[in-house]
C-alpha cells in the first residue's frame, strides 16, 4: 500500500511538472462520449484542452508504413475537416497518424491518443507535434505518466480514438493493424466508417478496399464528403485557437520584461536550469505566448 501511494503521488508530481492535468470520469472537462464506452478509463491524463466542440470529431487512421500517397490524402483530409469545426482525433504514431494531425492543425483543432505516458511520448521525434497539438488541442492518455509504449497499450489506446469520434476514416491500412483494430473497435462501437481507396495491387490498402468491398465501410476522396454525411459540409466555422498556459506558464510570463531579452537574462530573471528554461521556451513559443528572434532573444507576445 504504502509503495501504491508513493507512485501515485511521484505520478501526480510528474503530472504537474509537465503541465499535465488528471481528469477523472467525473469531471465535467471529461469527453462525454467516452462515458458510452464499457470499459472507460476512470482517469485522463490530458495535456492542453478539451473543450465542448471536440465532441464534434472524425478519427483519422491508417499505418505507420504509410505510401507517400497516403500521407498527402491524409493530411488533405486532415485540413478539410478542421476548417469545417470538426477535430480530428489520431494516435500520434508516424505515418498517417502524423499527416493527419498535422493538416488538422493548420485549420483548427485536433486531439492526439497516445499509448505510452504523457512523460514518454512515442515515437521520440514527434515530442514537437505533440508540444503543437497540446497548444491546439488536447494529447491525451489513461496511463500514468512513465508508462513506457508497450504493444499491449495500443489497442487499449485505439477504442478510445474510436469512443472519441462520430466516426472514422481509414486512410491506408494492409490487412491486419492497428488501423483494421480501429475500424473493427468504431464498428462495435456503431460509428459510421469511411475509407479511402488506393490502388488495387498496393498491399498497404488491401484493409480500405475490403472494408469497401464488404460495405462496410463508406468509399470517400476527401474530408467535405465525411463533412456532408454529417451535414457538416459548409465551411462556416474556423474555430479560433484557445492558447492554454499551465500555472508554470503564467508565472514565467509575470516574470518577462516587455522588450526584448536574451537567454541569460532569462536565466537569472527565473532562477531556471539551462535546460528547463530551453523547454519552457519552446512550449511559450509554439503557443506563441513568447516571440524568438535570432541569437537567442526572446519578446513577450501580445495575447
Amino acid at each position: 500500500m504504502d509503495q501504491l501511494l508513493k507512485n501515485d503521488k511521484e505520478d501526480l508530481e510528474l503530472a504537474e511538472r509537465y503541465g499535465v492535468s488528471v481528469i477523472s470520469y467525473q469531471d465535467s472537462r471529461y469527453p462525454k462520449k467516452l462515458l458510452s464506452l464499457r470499459n472507460f478509463p476512470p482517469l485522463l491524463y490530458v495535456k492542453g484542452e478539451l473543450l465542448p466542440e471536440d465532441e464534434v470529431a472524425i478519427g483519422v487512421i491508417g499505418t505507420r508504413n504509410a505510401t507517400l500517397y497516403g500521407k498527402e490524402m491524409a493530411e488533405r483530409v486532415g485540413g478539410e475537416l478542421a476548417e469545417r469545426g470538426i477535430c480530428v482525433v489520431s494516435g500520434l504514431a508516424r505515418g498517417i497518424d502524423t499527416a493527419a494531425h498535422r493538416g488538422a492543425l493548420r485549420k483548427g483543432r485536433t486531439i492526439a491518443v497516445i499509448g505510452s505516458g504523457l512523460a514518454n511520448i512515442y515515437p521520440k521525434e514527434n515530442q514537437g507535434l505533440a508540444d503543437e497539438v497540446a497548444a491546439h488541442g488536447a494529447v491525451i492518455s489513461e496511463f500514468p505518466m512513465a508508462t513506457p509504449p508497450l504493444r499491449q497499450n495500443f489497442p487499449r489506446r485505439n477504442r478510445l480514438i474510436s469512443g472519441l469520434a462520430m466516426g472514422l476514416c481509414l486512410v491506408e491500412s494492409p490487412l491486419k493493424g492497428g488501423g483494421m483494430i480501429t475500424m473493427e473497435m468504431g464498428q462495435k462501437q456503431g460509428k459510421k466508417l469511411f475509407a479511402f481507396p488506393g490502388r488495387v495491387d498496393w498491399p498497404t490498402f488491401e484493409g480500405n478496399h475490403r472494408l469497401i468491398k464488404e460495405e462496410k465501410a463508406k468509399l470517400v476522396t476527401n474530408g467535405r464528403e465525411i463533412a456532408a454525411y454529417f451535414s457538416l459540409d459548409q465551411n462556416i466555422f474556423r474555430p479560433s485557437f484557445t492558447v492554454v498556459l499551465t500555472e508554470e506558464e503564467k508565472k514565467f510570463l509575470a516574470l518577462i520584461p516587455p522588450e526584448e531579452t536574451t537567454i541569460e537574462e532569462l536565466a537569472l530573471l527565473t532562477q531556471l536550469p539551462a535546460m528547463k528554461l530551453n523547454v519552457l521556451l519552446t512550449r511559450m513559443v509554439l503557443k506563441k505566448t513568447m516571440k524568438e528572434f535570432p541569437g537567442k532573444i526572446y519578446k513577450k507576445a501580445l495575447i
